[in-house]
């Protein structure tokens, strides 16, 4: 992947990475304002109601950590794919797919839909830089020895 898809790829990580640091923030009081707002929208309508709770926090931020960490990785397996090739980019796009699958179906047995709504846009802005670059299709690339 090269260009503007290799681009919007490391902007993607940069945006989980920091969607990852405003759960973590929820841990405390003062800065759980945009976790508050995140929780109000996906318990739908928008009332300023927000579904944040005390008993919360904990999880939400932990949740925040786990993002960080992934935005991480995948930036880590971007770079890596470049030297390897399509297999670390099936292995990843298989990744997604299972996380968007059991996240989303969870969200909707949950009474959430509206999350399941936001990892459709999530894997949406993943898969179309993958699907558009050919990524997945190319020969996997040795590295040089």
């Amino acid at each position: 992947m090269t260009g503007f898809w290799k681009t919007w790829m490391f902007a993607w990580c940069a945006a989980t990475l920091a969607l990852g640091a405003i759960f973590a923030a929820a841990a405390f009081p003062a800065t759980d304002a945009v976790a508050r707002l995140y929780y109000d929208a996906v318990y739908w309508p928008l009332d300023g109601r927000s579904a944040f709770a005390e008993d919360l926090r904990f999880t939400v931020a932990v949740l925040g950590a786990v993002l960080i960490g992934w935005a991480i990785t995948i930036y880590g397996m971007i770079a890596a794919a470049e030297r390897v090739g399509a297999p670390v980019w099936r292995t990843l796009t298989f990744a997604m797919l299972a996380w968007f699958g059991i996240d989303s179906a969870l969200s909707v047995a949950a009474g959430v839909p509206v999350n399941a709504i936001a990892n459709t846009g999530f894997l949406v802005t993943y898969l179309l830089p993958v699907l558009a670059s050919g990524v997945l299709r190319e020969n996997a690339r040795l590295a040089a020895a």
